[in-house]
């Protein structure tokens, strides 16, 4: 995943550390900043990376947080169709397994959805 010098110093100033493995920014604000990342499924020592999609905008980690900590992960899961809900995760672990054959690992990979 190719990154700009600039995407890499925001986005490490916005998690507070370097990123530990690659990722390209798939979501940008009207001023260009980074809102979302997209991880490699490996991290640059080949441990697995637990986190494919990474919400990195900080009025969006702020307003996300705000409805985690109001019970809204609850509240959307109980709202949801569970078939729905099987098939995002089928489809998001594709994508993932299809970036892990790319990249030929030779230790544990992320497995679960």
């Amino acid at each position: 995943m190719a990154v700009t010098a600039q995407d890499l110093a925001r986005v490490s100033e916005l998690l507070g550390r370097s990123p530990r493995g690659d990722f390209a920014v798939v979501v940008r604000d009207s001023q260009g900043d980074p809102v979302v990342i997209r991880n490699s499924p490996l991290l640059d020592d080949g441990t697995p990376m637990p986190t494919r999609y990474w919400l990195v905008g900080p009025a969006e980690v702020r307003a996300v947080s705000r409805l985690e900590s109001a019970g809204g992960v609850a509240r959307a899961e109980a709202d949801l169709d569970r078939v729905a809900v099987a098939l995002a995760h089928e489809r998001y672990a594709a994508e993932r397994d299809a970036a892990i054959a790319c990249s030929s690992p030779t230790g544990p990979v992320p497995s679960s959805a």
